[in-house]
């Protein structure tokens, strides 16, 4: 096989086998770097990595930076990345985690002077996080705020007192709650700090699908927005969800009318009230829905 690698580490050639073509398959790793807990994919290369592990790669901007693989390699076809892909360049060392708890020293001295100067120029921004580059010459001061600030001034006088490229990065407050972490109402740890990787959208109609109760205080999170958590079982409440037939609907099947006074998602159950005063429980399984639209039962019922 031949082979070619491109700046990036992309190999782009392709080989010839029994007079097909196969395409160059390259050896690729999810990790999340300190500036960004969403995972990019790196090349791995032969090193053996795995979830967990720390490692030091070279980011898209020529930087090296330190980060954690958060899930195993894998093999993908060269020919899907068009751009070239930054690599993991090595394990990192018992020195590199040293050189860690250093510049971790070096984060909170620059946050509290960050904040100090902050409130000194009177801007309208509240300072989240610092965070350094491996090298120790870039700091990214991460920032939340209602719009947009003239940091030019601040941006100077760091960079002047600490001897390094600052840049200033507005976050919105999903992203703020990830960083600060805390306890959700259900007593664990926040979702976005645990194991959310990436903030999905989330909507009022995902709640009133799971027929909860649209109270503001109970519906929001840490962060003042919608709880992630409104997506993890909305899709199975949707799919049970058309399976049933509405609250205030008629069901056919009875020789009196039945009408559907509470649906039971979990238990893909509907409970009916018959025209003589009686209720019902009928499954999913035992429902029928007709080219109209309209419900009737699979085993008929007399009144």
């Amino acid at each position: 096989m031949n082979g070619k690698n491109n700046e990036g580490g992309v190999a782009t050639a392709q080989a010839q086998s029994g007079g097909s073509e196969t395409p160059e398959k390259i050896k690729i790793v999810p990790v999340s770097s300190r500036f960004d807990s969403k995972p990019a994919y790196y090349l791995a290369g032969d090193l053996p990595l795995r979830s967990g592990m720390g490692v030091l790669m070279k980011t898209p901007d020529g930087l090296e930076e330190s980060g954690t693989v958060t899930d195993s390699p894998r093999y993908m076809e060269a020919r899907y990345y068009s751009a070239p892909i930054p690599k993991v360049l090595r394990r990192l060392t018992e020195a590199d985690e040293a050189l860690l708890s250093t510049i971790e020293r070096l984060e909170n001295r620059a946050f509290n002077v960050a904040k100090k100067k902050i409130a000194e120029m009177k801007l309208p921004m509240n300072l989240i996080n610092v965070k350094y580059a491996f090298s120790k010459k870039k700091g990214v001061f991460f920032f939340s705020a209602d719009g947009r600030v003239d940091f030019r001034r601040l941006v100077k006088a760091l960079s002047e007192h600490f001897s390094i490229r600052v840049e200033m990065r507005q976050i919105g407050v999903r992203d703020e709650a990830r960083i600060k972490g805390g306890c959700g109402g259900c007593g664990q740890e926040l979702c976005c700090s645990s194991f959310i990787k990436a903030f999905d959208p989330i909507s009022v109609r995902m709640a009133k699908d799971q027929n909860l109760s649209l109270n503001p205080t109970k519906l929001s999170g840490a962060c003042g927005r919608l709880k992630c958590c409104l997506r993890f079982e909305h899709l199975h409440y949707a799919a049970v969800k058309k399976r049933l037939p509405a609250c205030k609907k008629k069901v056919g099947g009875c020789n009196c009318v039945a009408t559907v006074i509470r649906q039971d998602i979990l238990a893909e159950e509907i409970t009916l009230a018959l025209e003589n005063g009686e209720r019902m429980t009928v499954h999913a399984n035992g429902l029928t829905r007709m080219a109209n639209g309209q419900y009737t039962l699979k085993n008929p019922i007399g009144g």
